[in-house]
């Protein structure tokens, strides 16, 4: 039995279906639209395509997660103080944000609003993405307009699945001048749709699941023609680096199923492979941001130079029509 082509037409219906619950996306700005870039929205509202099932499965990763998150709220008897999917809407603009849990309580009974986005991922970050923080930012400035005597709080829970680790990135809250900011960038993406003005593309790090990458100007390099043999060797470093890339990600993978069995302390051989993990022990370290927030002259006088150094990139070029 041959699955894969079933299957991946089946990711594309369930991806279809998730869809279908958050309207026609062309007809309006989401709050994830908001913080992204200006380019990929104005393409995907006017020249929609259907990405690759590779990047359909991070977003099915993305659903799942949400329905972890509620299956575990549920588990813990909090299901009457939240909402999810819940949608909020601009008074005047065709403006909108689904909200993944919208609580109304804090889980000692306090009543209050506090929204949660959860971000799946398979590296939990040591700061959350400037564009989840626009996103959440976003939709309590929506729901600030909805309920403009309630104080609003909210927080990004970042997920890893494949490590089993969360983690909770607390204390936002509705801020006048930032949702201000995203509102005028939501009413120049409308123009942008409208024709009215251009649609210009920004870099982060979502632009390697850009379903439009292959020609953005933003990451266009200048043509040159190359010796055949110099040629030769970049597609061979980019060939080997990509390997590199990928046994990283499966050692990763890896490493976590052989931590499972062991524990933080092992130590043993077989007839193949010594097998040995050990803890190394925390040691302390200087916060140079708190350094030099709390003491810029110090900071100033302790600043020694780092040696600049030569960076080699090579990748294969992608076909526009790929």
């Amino acid at each position: 039995m041959n699955l894969m082509p079933f299957f991946e037409t089946a990711v594309v219906a369930l991806n279809s279906n998730k869809s279908v619950e958050l309207g026609d996306r062309t007809q309006y700005i989401g709050s994830s639209d908001v913080a992204s870039c200006a380019r990929k929205v104005y393409l995907q509202k006017t020249q929609p395509v259907t990405p690759s099932v590779s990047t359909l499965l991070k977003f099915s990763r993305g659903h799942a997660a949400e329905m972890l998150i509620e299956n575990i709220f549920n588990a813990a008897g909090v299901a009457h103080l939240y909402e999810t999917q819940v949608e909020l809407e601009h008074p005047f603009y065709p403006l909108k944000a689904h909200v993944d849990f919208l609580f109304h309580a804090d889980l000692d009974g306090t009543p209050e609003l506090h929204v949660i986005e959860v971000k799946s991922v398979s590296a939990i970050p040591d700061e959350p993405y400037p564009q989840w923080v626009d996103q959440l930012s976003f939709q309590l400035g929506l729901l600030h307009l909805k309920n403009p005597k309630i104080k609003a709080g909210g927080s990004i829970l970042a997920i890893d699945l494949n490590a089993g680790k969360v983690h909770q990135f607390n204390g936002f809250s509705y801020n006048d001048a930032v949702f201000n900011y995203l509102s005028c960038r939501a009413l120049y993406l409308l123009d942008c749709l409208d024709e009215k003005d251009e649609a210009r593309p920004s870099v982060s790090h979502t632009c390697s699941y850009c379903s439009y990458r292959t020609d953005c100007p933003a990451l266009a390099l200048p043509k040159v023609q190359l010796p055949s043999e110099i040629e030769a060797l970049a597609g061979k470093y980019a060939e080997l680096n990509s390997t590199k890339s990928s046994a990283e990600k499966e050692m990763k993978s890896i490493r976590q199923e052989l931590m499972d069995f062991t524990g933080p302390a092992f130590k043993g051989c077989s007839d193949t492979v010594n097998l040995i993990v050990s803890s190394v022990a925390s040691s302390q370290v200087v916060d140079a941001e708190q350094l030099l927030q709390q003491y810029p002259d110090i900071y100033s006088e302790v600043l020694k130079e780092r040696a600049g150094y030569t960076k080699l990139e090579c990748k294969p070029v992608k076909s526009v029509n790929a």
